[in-house]
């Protein structure tokens, strides 16, 4: 049993999906800032940390594994990756089966 789910996490906008093979996928937007524990304003240390993607999209299955991930710097550049996003599954021009991660993260 997994210590923790990827739907125990704050959203800022979450949507369950199925792709053309009747797939079910969750595709959700999350402010990295904005998860419990986390100040209701984060400092602008953190912000400036997070500036190259402090909001994401991501893309898991019902059994919780991550299939994509991307960051955004703005929540207007988030918000509208979301929803494209969700459109892109539904319709089959994005195949969350093939999981897609960050090439940007510091070994």
């Amino acid at each position: 049993m997994p210590l923790w789910s990827m739907d125990e996490w704050q959203y800022l906008e979450r949507e369950v999906v199925t792709d053309p093979k009747g797939r079910q996928w969750t595709v959700a937007l999350m402010d990295v800032l904005g998860q419990e524990g986390d100040p209701d304003m984060p400092n602008k240390l953190l912000e400036l940390q997070y500036s190259s993607g402090r909001y994401f999209t991501l893309i898991y299955s019902g059994s919780g594994q991550l299939q994509r991930e991307r960051g955004y710097a703005t929540l207007a550049e988030g918000t509208d990756a979301y929803e494209d996003l969700v459109v892109a599954v539904i319709d089959g021009s994005v195949n969350p089966s093939q999981p897609t991660f960050r090439q940007d993260l510091e070994d």
